[in-house]
């Protein structure tokens, strides 16, 4: 019979893992910024207030030659309190567009954000009812017209590979898909009370270019859905995460969604058919935790991923995590069960009473979802080993840029009754 561990030993801190901070070397340790960053960057001119979408983009025109800054990235932040979108103008100062107001160059009350290599960005400017196209001049942003269609209250907007442009109106309970943004006779489909949206087609940094989906927030923060082709496929209610009130959601480079809930202060992580997989953080300031989290965005190539939160934005790094781990030994037996958070690279090794390798219980890629390994106590040759003092090692790796800064190693030492089966040498 198997006795069951709910945890096992771990020879490293128990931290949640889903999500890691990046290296030191790569972002000189800053991986929050908050209101005195802000006010520093941007000489006062603006505070934090009620921040909402996000979008990240590598730019064309930031893209040099070689590999050395293809990490470096354009963010856009939308601050709808001041009616302001606040992004970096370069790699060393902070750009502002915006303000309140209804002309060409202001906003009213803003949400979401989508933005591409190019330069151009779209907001929606939900006070005015439209969703704004800019272009990047140099380190400005300039109007360069709306897009086509008659919004209630836009709320979120979505740019997939392809140059389609996805938007979600709340109060008019209509998704909006548009062929590019000089489409004037968008789809239209119905979804109750929309709000965030993220779109994947055509991607040149996704797992599957042929694949096209749009995840949108539902019921004013209730479920979240996957649209195919206009149709409704996938759904799950807030509940169904253990969470509150759902807020925008982004997808990764494996199709994975994300998406924050800022009553819970967490993350929640499904698949790409939305099958809850996990959440990350809990209410607070520190480290792995949220104060009341909104936008979210994702570079898919690097598995970079940025949060808004009511006092200003966090910086990540994909991690992998095996979750809700129990461990279970019998006489001549260990099993091991969990669930991964990410997709990951596995070793985990059995040791001998010499302390070497018996026998290797998993190597190489294992997909996110539940884990179960076992041992029978018999060599890979099938052949039983000798009682005694046994350890098991799982070593556990992403498999995006944290890979190779980052690992979590989980042990357990158990104890294997001899056999009465004769061995042999």
């Amino acid at each position: 019979m198997l006795a069951i561990l709910v945890l096992g030993w771990f020879a490293e801190p128990q931290v949640p893992t889903t999500l890691v901070y990046p290296p030191f070397g790569h972002c000189m340790g800053i991986y929050r910024a908050g209101t005195e960053q802000l006010a520093m960057l941007l000489g006062g001119l603006v505070r934090f207030d009620d921040p909402q979408g996000l979008a990240c983009v590598k730019l064309d025109a930031w893209d040099g030659p070689g590999s050395a800054d293809d990490d470096e990235l354009a963010v856009y932040g939308v601050n709808s309190g001041t009616s302001h979108v606040i992004y970096n103008a370069d790699m060393y100062n902070l750009g502002l567009y915006g303000g309140a107001g209804s002309d060409e160059d202001q906003l009213m009350s803003p949400h979401g954000i989508a933005a591409d290599p190019s330069g151009m960005v779209l907001v929606a400017d939900t006070g005015n009812g439209r969703v704004v196209v800019l272009r990047r001049s140099g380190t400005r942003l300039v109007p360069d017209g709306t897009l086509a269609a008659d919004f209630i209250e836009p709320w979120d907007v979505a740019l997939d590979g392809a140059g389609g442009v996805s938007v979600t109106d709340r109060a008019g309970n209509m998704v909006y898909m548009f062929d590019s943004v000089d489409d004037s006779l968008p789809d239209a489909v119905e979804v109750a009370a929309p709000t965030g949206i993220d779109a994947v087609g055509g991607e040149r940094w996704f797992h599957d270019r042929a694949q096209e989906f749009l995840v949108v927030v539902a019921e004013n923060g209730s479920s979240l859905l996957r649209l195919d082709d206009g149709e409704v496929t996938s759904s799950i209610g807030v509940s169904e995460m253990d969470g509150t009130f759902l807020n925008y959601p982004a997808i990764d480079f494996w199709g994975n969604v994300w998406v924050t809930d800022s009553v819970q202060c967490c993350v929640h992580k499904l698949n790409d058919e939305l099958t809850y997989i996990a959440s990350f953080g809990s209410m607070g300031h520190g480290d792995r935790e949220f104060w009341y989290p909104t936008g979210i965005t994702i570079w898919k190539r690097y598995g970079q991923v940025f949060i808004a939160e009511r006092e200003g934005a966090r910086y990540f790094w994909i991690g992998a995590d095996l979750i809700d781990i129990e461990i279970a030994t019998g006489p001549r037996e260990i099993a091991l069960s969990g669930t991964l958070t990410e997709d990951a690279l596995l070793d985990a090794i059995i040791h001998g009473p010499d302390g070497e390798t018996t026998y290797r219980m998993a190597e190489g890629r294992y997909p996110a979802g539940p884990l179960e390994l076992t041992w029978d106590a018999t060599t890979g040759r099938g052949l039983p080993v000798p009682g005694g003092e046994y350890r098991m090692e799982l070593v556990l790796q992403p498999v995006y840029s944290s890979k190779g800064y980052f690992h979590k190693t989980i042990t357990e030492e158990f104890v294997l009754e001899d056999t009465d089966v004769q061995l042999r040498g």
